[in-house]
């Protein structure tokens, strides 16, 4: 199903390190995928989009979380912003900005769940702080760190990232869980033969616009993996219990032989240039017991993209796929946690930082028939 190998041991690798604890609306109308659903469910389906414009752009989205009416919004110059989801209107900072034990600079990437929420910033550590934000502990992410949005529990954080190849006795993990006493299980890795140049490709591509992972409401969870559009189901004990493909017809792999990492100031805007050229799979959304969500950025126009939505039961069986997102369209878009049920899309309308950033609350209607 992947690109790369999948681990089916699942014995804990010890770390050195511990680990402890306006408003416009749109109507769109989805297409029937063929598959397993009588063509009266398809039909039924559409979706309602809210577009809400944040007052201050944000300086480059990366993570979001939802929570109520508030999105929680790391932005890398201002520190953690709490903005009012219906006005677009910034209500306060969250953390302080420093260098400091229990402070963030640069934050990145912010996941929450168990009761707690954790940020991983430019200090490259780890920062666990409980429900309200009050600080718990930070531990250094030497060796391992989040490309996509970690997914957090209360015993430990199922992150779509890089570890370090020491932890896996391998090849490099791009999907692993992090428990809380140290210990960490590589789930997928690349292949012990890929050169550092291509898994460096595939490190830049799989992050916060392109893959990762949702918790399910059996207590589980999903990846995606936006290089092949392949979908892991996995249990509630972090162990595989399905795996299929998505169906979207207008996906395709991305085009790597192409791409040739730049490492000096152009370097950004040349690899916007090929990943917008790219199709980017989103990180998935559970809508209910049976039902994932997966939003789909599709290329249009030069560093710009429009997005669709998927929908499947978790053994795979298309609900229907291709369905407009109209007004959702930028150049870096990604998938807010929102929690069950719901989907959240934040993005930018460039790929250059500071651009105007923009909220999309959807809500898919149709589905109790």
């Amino acid at each position: 199903m992947s690109s790369g190998s999948i681990r089916t041991d699942h014995r804990p690798v010890n770390r050195h390190i511990p680990i402890t604890a306006g408003l416009t609306g749109a109507i769109c109308l989805a297409g029937l995928a063929s598959g397993l659903e009588p063509a009266a469910l398809g039909e039924s389906i559409r979706c309602e989009v809210r577009a809400v414009a944040i007052d201050r752009p944000a300086y480059m989205v990366v993570d979001a979380v939802v929570r109520g009416d508030r999105l929680l919004l790391p932005d890398y110059t201002n520190g953690l912003r709490e903005i009012d989801l219906g006005t677009g209107a910034d209500l306060r900072s969250v953390l302080p900005m420093g260098s400091k034990r229990g402070q963030v600079t640069g934050p990145q990437h912010l996941g929450c769940g168990g009761g707690r929420c954790v940020v991983f910033g430019d200090r490259y550590f780890w920062i666990y702080y409980n429900a309200g934000f009050e600080f718990i502990d930070e531990y250094p992410g030497l060796t391992t760190g989040a490309g996509a949005q970690p997914l957090v529990f209360a015993d430990r954080m199922v992150v779509a990232g890089t570890a370090s190849p020491e932890i896996s006795g391998g090849g490099v993990p791009f999907l692993f869980v992090q428990y809380d006493d140290g210990s960490v299980v590589p789930l997928q890795e690349y292949p012990t033969g890929m050169g550092i140049p291509e898994i460096a490709k595939r490190i830049h591509f799989q992050g916060p616009t392109a893959g990762g992972v949702d918790r399910l409401a059996d207590g589980g969870w999903v990846y995606v993996d936006p290089r092949s559009y392949g979908v892991f189901v996995f249990d509630r004990r972090d162990r595989l219990i399905r795996a299929w493909r998505g169906t979207n017809p207008r996906f395709r792999p991305p085009n790597f032989a192409v791409y040739e990492p730049v490492h000096d100031d152009s370097g950004r805007e040349y690899f916007s240039r090929w990943s917008l050229a790219q199709t980017q799979v989103k990180r998935p959304v559970a809508l209910g017991p049976d039902l994932i969500g997966i939003v789909v950025g599709i290329p249009d126009g030069e560093f710009q993209q429009r997005h669709e939505l998927d929908l499947y039961r978790l053994d795979g069986s298309p609900v229907a796929t291709g369905v407009d997102l109209p007004g959702v369209k930028g150049g870096r878009i990604v998938v807010a946690d929102a929690g069950l049920g719901k989907i959240v899309v934040v993005g930018q309308s460039s790929w250059e930082p500071g651009s105007k950033t923009m909220a999309w609350k959807v809500t898919v209607r149709g589905l109790e028939h």
